[in-house]
């Protein structure tokens, strides 16, 4: 071999070494196993990642016992049609029942978990009334869908606030009716506090600088069958795991599904450390999971959504799914060393830690810390200057309630008694208030094109301009977003105070 030949070998080796060694080192870490009891399970998510969140609850109600929805619709609402996934499944009216009667077909096919289960757990919704997205006739009717499958109390619905559409957060984020960026909103309001306490019962949170775990990076492609973004999915996940999880201490899990245009690669850390989950986690032994979506055109994604319209085939919203599939993998591996603990029968105590953490105007939740030894609770609620009376239809089963029904802006006073086979054991009295009424709002955030097209705008030398009030909007395309507001038959820039 000549010398030029030998230093050009002896370079492409270097080389190759080098290329060897960065993939090594950028390669993520597989995902390890923690002493996780799977079904206390809990799920949630905003816009696709609520749609998706309703999916991963139905397939496996078996492992989940509750679920949080930030802007997102009733089971199967799409139908496998794309067309009705922009149109009815976000602007438009979708039908409860025939949500209803697709999962009843879908648990009779043995495609999704019996049904009956969910009569035992937590419902958690939020629309805010900016929300031009995915607009509130839609989570109402996801509202209407869970009350076929549960007891009103185990349903806390929230929304009385000025959010637009995204993840509100006490203290992080664009101004609460701001829609777009990495669509996380600071509305003064704790979003995964409040749908956490009503899932899992009174929890405590940690301040962000006093964190004890760290969130780890792991290796999402070997959940899924095939080529990852070929399922929608990015080859990089994430974790939040608290000290104590890594320490294998008794602990549970949280999947966080973000929303489209949400994902790592579009919104790097926003999502996986801002949302607003871990704080809570760290103080509650809970690992919050951040499964990951791409953005691509094969199959069509391009805003990087979790699939709630069958992009990745017709058994979508199914445990069929390869999305579906690749989560409940990471769960079985996440609890890969479980180990039961079997605690002895105990005498009854009064439930303790009892909270009203959230409202609205005709509702208030409540939660509590299990008490020893109950089998089942009581609440009871006394109206001002009247008694206390009973206000759960049927035992109340894990550790939060939702009382509806009530008077805005009025105070009322909570009692929840724990029951074992005829004892009882009462817990201290909980004041709490309802807010005042929410204004009235009819919001709608799209591209100008799309405005145009639904009538709500006009073009003039290749402008929109609102149809009504005639305030321009800038250039008529689909990259120009604009959100308005209908008030009668005219509509106006901005949103709703």
């Amino acid at each position: 071999m000549t010398a030029p030949a030998a230093r050009m070998t002896r370079a492409l080796a270097a080389l190759a070494c080098l290329v060897l060694s960065a993939a090594s080192v950028a390669a993520p870490a597989k995902l390890p196993s923690y002493n996780v009891e799977l079904r206390e399970t809990s799920v949630s998510g905003i816009s696709s990642g609520g749609y998706m969140a309703v999916q991963f609850h139905l397939a496996h109600s078996s492992v989940v016992r509750g679920v949080g929805v930030f802007a997102g619709g009733p089971y199967n609402c799409a139908a496998g049609d794309i067309n009705q996934a922009v149109a009815t499944c976000m602007e438009g009216t979708p039908d409860a029942a025939a949500a209803l009667e697709a999962a009843k077909r879908f648990a009779a096919a043995g495609k999704i978990d019996p049904l009956s289960v969910i009569a035992r757990h937590k419902i958690w919704l939020f629309s805010g009334y900016n929300d031009g997205v995915v607009r509130r006739p839609v989570v109402e009717q996801l509202y209407r869908f869970y009350m076929r499958l549960t007891d009103r109390g185990n349903i806390f619905y929230q929304n009385g606030l000025r959010a637009a559409h995204s993840q509100v957060t006490a203290d992080y984020g664009a101004a609460c009716d701001f829609t777009g960026g990495n669509f996380i909103s600071d509305c003064d309001y704790d979003g995964a506090g409040m749908l956490l306490q009503h899932v899992h019962g009174a929890l405590r949170k940690r301040a962000p600088g006093s964190l004890s775990g760290k969130v780890i990076e792991f290796d999402q492609g070997e959940f899924v069958e095939g080529v990852a973004w070929k399922s929608g999915l990015a080859n990089t996940a994430y974790a939040y795991v608290p000290a104590e999880c890594a320490a294998l201490k008794p602990c549970r899990v949280h999947v966080a599904f973000h929303g489209c245009k949400q994902y790592a690669g579009r919104v790097g850390d926003a999502f996986y450390r801002r949302s607003g989950y871990n704080g809570w986690a760290d103080a509650n032994g809970i690992i919050v999971l951040y499964p990951q979506t791409v953005a691509g055109f094969w199959p069509f994604n391009p805003n990087g959504c979790w699939d709630w319209w069958g992009y990745t085939g017709e058994d979508y919203a199914t445990q069929g799914a390869p999305q579906i599939k690749a989560v409940r993998a990471m769960l079985d591996r996440l609890a890969g060393r479980f180990k039961p603990d079997m605690e002895p029968d105990r005498p009854l105590a009064a439930p303790s830690d009892v909270v009203a953490p959230d409202r609205t105007a005709t509702s208030v939740a409540l939660a509590w810390s299990a008490a020893s030894g109950a089998s089942g609770y009581e609440v009871r609620r006394r109206s001002p200057g009247g008694a206390y009376v009973k206000v759960n239809r049927a035992p109340v089963t894990g550790t939060s309630f939702a009382d509806s029904g009530l008077q805005p802006d009025t105070g009322y006073e909570y009692q929840v008694v724990a029951l074992k086979e005829g004892e009882r054991a009462e817990s201290a009295t909980v004041p709490a208030r309802t807010a005042g009424p929410a204004p009235a709002c009819d919001p709608y955030f799209t591209d100008n094109l799309t405005h145009v097209n639904r009538g709500r705008a006009y073009v003039l030398w290749g402008r929109a301009y609102a149809i009504g009030s005639n305030e321009p909007m800038g250039w008529w395309n689909v990259f120009t977003e604009t959100a308005l507001v209908k008030e009668g038959a005219r509509y106006r820039v901005g949103t709703c105070p």
